[in-house]
């Protein structure tokens, strides 16, 4: 089999079990979007109309951070060939540079390969990647955090406003 890394490519993948699991994404993804959809009916008809405004910009939030991540996606090979000189580099970090995070003998050996095609690149032209599909991968999932937590601090926010409403007495 290909690839030598956790499991079969999915060249080697049988297609049922790509098409189980996009058929449990997408299920998944309309039960979110139908109960999204209700809970906005539900606060039109109660007349909730800055908690129905609130639960729409939490919906655009969840539109935006699945573009962000498409593009992310997409554009990692281009992204990863952008290079920079290497003084730069050094003088744009946040923090002194210190010694290596990990030695090259820990990499494993498809992560090893990528490395060396993206530096190849860059070293032929004597500079450096600007973004490595290492540091891609981290920046997609930091995104991803930022959406979870924004997205349930949004829902909370939501929830509260909704008992404070129906708590208060009516004058």
């Amino acid at each position: 089999m290909a690839g030598g890394g956790e499991g079969p490519d999915l060249e080697w993948t049988p297609t049922w079990v790509v098409a189980i699991v996009c058929s449990v994404i997408v299920v998944i993804s309309l039960m979110l979007e139908r109960a999204l959809h209700s809970a906005g009916n539900y606060l039109k008809s109660k007349e909730q109309n800055p908690l129905y405004e609130a639960l729409l910009k939490v919906k655009e939030e969840l539109m935006l951070v699945g573009f962000i991540s498409l593009l992310l996606t997409v554009f990692t090979k281009t992204i990863t060939k952008i290079c920079i000189k290497e003084s730069k580099m050094d003088k744009w970090l946040p923090c002194p540079l210190g010694e290596e995070p990990q030695d090259m003998d820990d990499l494993d050996q498809d992560t090893l390969l990528k490395l060396d095609d993206e530096l190849s690149y860059c070293a032929r032209k004597g500079r450096v990647p600007v973004l490595s599909a290492e540091a891609v991968h981290q920046l997609h999932i930091f995104i991803f955090t930022l959406a979870i937590v924004h997205v349930t601090f949004s829902a909370m926010t939501i929830f509260i406003g909704g008992l404070k409403v129906s708590i208060r007495p009516s004058c």
